[in-house]
Formats: structure tokens, C-alpha cells, sequence
């Protein structure tokens, strides 16, 4: 049976490229409600991407440069007693040349968050909605799950809960390493979601409490419903990697791995985009001579998966500095395609040795090539049993109808 109203706030999905892992999330859970707000900040469409968007989903958008207009207006939020509480927090946890830096984010994001939750409740009442009918869930751990926080503080009938991924999760990621008013969103929304056990802990580290009854370790997931592609091609190699091509995926130190390889007849694909592109095609030029590369840009996510289906990838690298557990680990590992990965975040809990090989955050480029070489020169079968291993992974544990499924039944209540 239908229930209620879902208000997702998201940054930009369906509208771009980006927040691709909320579509498979959405065939599951919308279709249990009667109606899916998509509140998402104002972006370009992404109409040629092939978005899935619910049928019985409606898109607001709403722009991120008003809800930061007007701070000087709102100096007096400052004795607020969340401010106050959360800057004792900083004052008490931070080195003092990061006090400043702390005090303007704990303002600004205050700031967002209180227009926002004024959004919130006249989007309810323009669609005359009552937020006790409603599930508002924030799928960022950030200013939107604050408004959410702030909104239930208000108002303890109203069901809100939100995800936490990586960025919005761990504090070290970030300069200062400070991530604001955790305790507030925690305490106050109705259940937070953290995609992996390791973002929980640090939660728990960070805030020096126990949180077994405010956060849950919820995994995202992946539809795959193609079959691993396992017509090895005899003297080729084929590696790919994915991820935004900004400094903290480190795709410079991936070049840099793959120039150091013994195997001949290399083939690397890259997909995804960002402003390291050109100076990362260039360094490819370089110090890849003698292989043949490729940068394909942003590329929907569903090619991604047929490329994986009609190429047989021996090895998926990703050598990012810090990761919640990225979703195009899990895209790899439901087409059986073997993973390495940093030891970072929560990627330690979808990479193992029966299904790739973890490398420590420190790593050595040459000693990651040296990794890929030993792999590579295992024999057919031997290589194929790491293949199996990936995909039994994801179908036990990352599987997006498994998953999302559990999800659904924790934000309805349901047994």
C-alpha cells in the first residue's frame, strides 16, 4: 500500500550528471509513495542522460544563491543556542588557527539551512501538504539535512532522516577538518543513514558518544541485470577506472601505475570528467606512449554498465585519497570485474582479496603496478575465480533491490 509524501532534497538530480546513484534508488522506493517532491537545486538538464525520474515524481527547484543572500541580516542567529553549543564544540576540538575558519562555516551553513526549512514549510503549504503526512529525506549529511534537523526539532511528528556518503561524513577530508552541527542533525532527525560502517564510527569518534539508536548503516546499491562478460581476449589487457577527475581521486597517481606495468597490449578507459582533464590528457600523453588510452568524459550510467557487459575489463582501479564507498566500486564488482582499491573510507568493506586487492592509502605506484602484473599473469581460471568472487560480492551485498528495499522498510517503519 502507498504511503504518504516523499521530499527528496538532493543538489542537482535528475537536472545533471551528478547524484547518477539516486536512480536506482528511486525505482525502488518511490513507487510506495503516493507522491515524490524532488527539491533539487537549480541545474542544466540532464534530459540526454537518461535520468530516471518516477512517474509520480514532481521536480522544485530552488536556487542555492538565495539561501546564502541576506547573512548580514542574520547576525542574531549567532545566539541561537545550536550556534552557541556548536561552537563551544569547535573552540573545544579544534586547533586554534582553525577557529576562525570554523565560526564563518558554522554561520554560513546556519544561514542556508534556516531559509531553507522556511522553504520547506511553504512548499508544503503550496502543495498543500501537511509535513506529518510527509517523509522529508535529505540524501546529503549537510545544510540540507540541518534544515531537516531544525524542521523535526520544531515539530517531533515529522518524519526526517538523511544519508551520509563520504565528504559530508568525514571531517579529515576537509580543511579545517570540521564538518558542522553534527551532533544537532544527529540528535535531531528522526534516523541518519551512513552508507558504511566506517562512516558510523567516525561519527562516533568524532562526536566521543555511542549513536547505535540515531545511526544506521544503510548500503547504496546497483541494478545489474546483465551477465559478466568472460571472453578473455588473448594478449590484451584492459583496465578502466571512473570517478570525477578533481585532485582527491588521485587519476594522476592511476597514469602514473599503469607507466610502470610489465604487460604489453595495455588499453585504459576512464570515465567521468572535471578540470583536471586537460592537464591529466596531457601527462597521459607523456608517460603513456605505448598505451592506448582513452578519456570518455561524462558517460550515462547504464553505457557504463554495457561497456562492462561487451569489453572484458581485466582490472577496475581507483586510487582516491578519501571515499565513503563509491557506487562505481560496486558498478564493477556486479559485472565481475576485480577492484583495486584504496584502503580509505569504507571501500575496505566492498574490496577484499577474493574479489581484488586493497592497497594501503600510502601506496607506492610501483608496487600497485607490481600487484596488477602479478594478477595479470595468473592463469585464465585463476583470474576468473577473483571474477566469480566480485560478482557474488555485489549480489550479496550491494545489490540495489536488496538494499534499497531494507531502506524503504526502516524510513516507513515497516517490520
Amino acid at each position: 500500500m502507498k504511503q504518504k509524501t516523499l521530499i527528496l532534497l538532493c543538489d542537482n538530480y535528475p537536472l545533471s550528471a551528478r547524484e547518477f546513484f539516486i536512480d536506482d534508488e528511486m525505482r525502488v522506493i518511490a513507487p510506495k509513495f503516493d507522491k515524490v517532491l524532488i527539491y533539487t537545486a537549480s541545474a542544466d538538464s540532464g534530459e540526454n542522460l537518461n535520468r530516471f525520474v518516477p512517474q509520480n515524481a514532481e521536480i522544485v527547484s530552488f536556487s542555492r544563491q538565495k539561501l546564502e543572500s541576506g547573512k548580514l541580516k542574520s547576525i542574531f542567529r549567532i545566539f541561537k543556542p545550536m550556534f552557541v553549543a556548536e561552537l563551544f564544540f569547535a573552540l573545544r576540538n579544534l586547533p586554534v588557527k582553525y577557529w576562525l575558519s570554523a565560526i564563518k562555516i558554522m554561520y554560513v551553513e546556519i544561514h542556508r539551512a534556516t531559509n531553507l526549512k522556511k522553504n520547506l514549510v511553504g512548499l508544503c503549504k503550496a502543495k498543500n501538504l501537511n509535513p506529518s503526512d510527509c517523509v522529508f529525506y535529505s540524501y546529503w549529511h549537510d545544510y540540507k539535512a540541518l534544515a531537516l534537523a531544525m524542521l523535526r526539532k520544531d515539530d517531533q511528528s515529522i518524519k526526517c532522516v538523511a544519508r551520509a556518503h563520504g565528504w559530508d561524513n568525514f571531517a579529515d577530508r576537509h580543511t579545517p577538518p570540521y564538518l558542522p552541527y553534527k551532533s544537532f542533525i544527529i540528535n535531531n532527525l528522526s534516523q541518519t543513514y551512513s552508507i558504511s560502517n566506517a562512516g558510523k564510527n567516525y561519527f562516533e569518534q568524532y562526536l566521543n558518544c555511542k549513536l547505535d539508536k540515531k545511526v544506521t548503516v544503510s548500503r547504496l546499491g546497483k541494478f545489474n541485470s546483465r551477465q559478466p562478460n568472460v571472453d578473455k581476449q588473448p594478449d590484451s589487457v584492459l583496465i578502466c577506472s571512473c570517478s570525477n577527475l578533481i585532485p582527491v581521486k588521485q587519476v594522476d597517481k592511476i597514469i602514473e601505475v599503469i607507466s610502470f606495468l610489465q604487460i604489453k597490449n595495455i588499453r585504459w578507459v576512464h570515465f567521468g570528467d572535471g578540470p583536471l582533464r586537460t592537464e591529466l590528457e596531457q601527462s597521459a600523453k607523456e608517460k603513456l606512449p605505448n598505451v592506448q588510452y582513452e578519456f570518455r568524459g561524462i558517460v550515462a550510467n547504464d553505457k557504463i554498465l554495457d561497456f562492462y557487459a561487451e569489453n572484458h575489463v581485466d582490472v577496475f582501479i581507483n586510487l582516491s585519497a578519501s571515499e565513503g564507498i563509491p557506487v562505481s566500486i560496486m558498478e564493477a564488482l556486479s559485472a565481475g570485474i576485480p577492484v583495486q582499491a584504496t584502503n580509505v573510507g569504507g571501500t575496505a568493506e566492498a574490496v577484499n582479496s577474493k574479489n581484488g586487492f586493497l592497497i594501503p592509502a600510502d601506496f607506492d605506484c610501483r608496487n600497485v603496478a607490481q600487484i596488477i602484473d602479478n594478477y595479470l599473469n595468473l592463469s585464465i581460471s585463476e583470474q576468473n575465480v577473483y571474477r566469480q568472487s566480485a560478482y557474488d560480492f555485489w549480489k550479496e551485498n550491494y545489490e540495489a533491490g536488496k538494499n534499497y528495499g531494507e531502506f524503504l522498510r526502516c524510513i516507513l517503519d515497516e517490520s
